[in-house]
């Protein structure tokens, strides 16, 4: 975690075991067996800040560099200092504006109540899931992907957000992990060309691009063959589809009203209306 935390620019060595000392001791985060892992409290704190760049780790790894970049008489202290400034009065001011009231509290690495005056669903996320392929370790966020935390040792399971030139939501990646297979979604490219598709996890739980399947269109006949005498002809009649036949040597007759009974709401396409009438 120490390494992780210096490659994204968070802390110094002298303050990297504090931190993470403190994470452990507010039960955001707990080790499992070799691994530290977010516990449901950590994910769902982070869930509950609005502003992205409150929890950003990218945020921390830049005052960081400009920290040292001050040291080094390349950056001045004054225009840090005001920029911190005019964050922090814009951060205070929305955090003031919003209409939440949160509380959240840590019992046995589990939270013990979260009460928000709106009604609120819990939003998903892929972070502390099990990993689909080694079944061992939990799923955690990085700057490109989410990945296993068992990372560069005995797994490589990862998810990046961009597939194929195109952006991934984590609802899609969610859908993926539990299905199998995203919706279709246009802006892949594949072979320079874009293209609609799914994405899918094979075998080896790799992602792979699954072209949409063109539904061939029904080949509805001009004249519809009366499904009862299989001679006459289906006509349109004022209220009702019936046979040509009828009052010779055929009775079919299937009135709107029926039709529409058949249909359940839907939209009365000729394709539909022909399949009723030859299963009628």
């Amino acid at each position: 975690m120490r390494e992780l935390m210096k490659e994204n620019g968070i802390g110094r060595p002298s303050t990297r075991a504090s931190i993470i000392e403190t994470l452990f001791k507010r039960k955001y985060i707990e080790r499992q067996k070799k691994i530290i892992v977010p516990t449901q409290t950590g994910i769902d704190l982070i869930d509950l800040i609005d502003n992205e760049l409150l929890k950003s780790a990218e945020l921390t790894g830049l005052w960081e560099k400009k920290l040292r970049e001050i040291e080094r008489g390349e950056y001045h202290a004054s225009t840090f200092i005001n920029q911190m400034k005019k964050m922090v009065d814009n951060l205070v001011y929305e955090v003031r504006s919003s209409n939440k009231k949160v509380r959240l509290s840590a019992e046995n690495h589990k939270q013990k109540s979260v009460s928000v005056d709106k009604k609120s669903n819990t939003k998903k996320t892929i972070i502390g899931k099990t990993c689909p392929k080694c079944k061992e370790g939990k799923l955690l966020k990085g700057s490109s992907a989410f990945g296993c935390s068992n990372f560069g040792n005995s797994c490589d399971f990862k998810l990046d957000f961009t597939i194929f030139d195109k952006k991934i939501s984590e609802n899609q990646l969610i859908r993926l992990l539990e299905k199998g297979s995203t919706t279709n979604l246009k802006g892949f490219t594949i072979n320079e060309k874009k293209q609609v598709g799914s994405l899918v996890l094979n075998n080896n739980f790799k992602v792979e691009f699954k072209v949409k399947e063109k539904k061939e269109k029904q080949q509805i006949p001009d004249k519809i063959i009366c499904p009862k005498c299989k001679k006459g002809i289906i006509l349109k009649g004022k209220s009702a589809y019936g046979c040509s036949e009828f009052n010779k040597n055929c009775d079919f007759l299937i009135n709107f009203e029926s039709i529409k009974e058949k249909a359940k709401g839907k939209t009365l396409t000729r394709e539909l209306v022909y399949n009723i009438i030859i299963k009628s």
